[in-house]
Parts: C-alpha cells; sequence; structure tokens
C-alpha cells in the first residue's frame, strides 16, 4: 500500500498519512504509527504482516508539489488578514486561518479526519503552496 505522510503527530512515531488524494480542497487522513523517524513529508511502500510492519521505497516530496499534482482539487484562493477567500469545486468560501505567516494568493489544501459536508469557518492547519508574482 502506498502512502504520504504529510505531517508529525502527537508523539514520536505518529504521523498523518493521507487516504486518498485531494478532493474538493479537503485531504483526507489519518493518524498512523510508522516504524520510521523521518521528517514528512515523504511517501512509502507500507508493508503489513503478522509480525510487524515495515516502509520501503521512503522518497521525501514536497508539499507543492504533492499540491501541484492534484491541481484540480485544491481551492485556488487569496488569504488578507487571515481571511481566505477562495474556489473550490465551483464554490466560494470563506474561511478564517490562524497562520498568521501566510498572505497573498494561495492554491492550497485542508487535511481532516473525517468527512465533512460544509467547509469550516476556522482553520487551523492548512498545506499550502504561495504564489509569488516577480
Amino acid at each position: 500500500m502506498e502512502i504520504v505522510a504529510l505531517t508529525r503527530g502527537a508523539r514520536p512515531g505518529l504521523y498523518h498519512v493521507a487516504l486518498s488524494p485531494p478532493r474538493c480542497g479537503v485531504v483526507k487522513t489519518r493518524l498512523m504509527e510508522l516504524p520510521t523517524n523521518i521528517e514528512p513529508p515523504f511517501r512509502a511502500r507500507l508493508l503489513k504482516t503478522k509480525h510487524g510492519s515495515l516502509l520501503v521505497n521512503i522518497r521525501r516530496i514536497n508539499i507543492d508539489n504533492f499540491i501541484l499534482e492534484n491541481l484540480e482539487n485544491v481551492i485556488e484562493g487569496e488569504i488578507n488578514d487571515g481571511l481566505l477567500e477562495g474556489v473550490v469545486c465551483n464554490k466560494k468560501i470563506e474561511t478564517r486561518v490562524l497562520n498568521t505567516n501566510l498572505e497573498g494568493p494561495v492554491l492550497a489544501v485542508l487535511p481532516v479526519t473525517r468527512e465533512i459536508r460544509n467547509f469550516p469557518r476556522l482553520v487551523f492547519n492548512l498545506l499550502v503552496y504561495s504564489l509569488k508574482l516577480v
């Protein structure tokens, strides 16, 4: 099974793993314990046996490349004063972002642990590709 570990969990060895590609600006994740201490993000093949699990073919990835691979299913918008205004799946969204370092035009994906029907009004964690205009 191919996995993509996006971020670290609360304890050593715990990772937030993407279960599928992003869909309508949301990527579903699961908290998994993996037998490695590599800093995410990375892509690997997970082999499970009755004696334990093993990661093979571990490759470092860039979050920017992960977002750009799934360009048709990301949030296209702009962050001004902590407010993300954008479009995803032909719907307009507005949400507050707690990360104050983010500004300007972005492509973003929201990692969630369970299915959501409506986009949340407040976002704690957001995977972002910032567009730089030169």
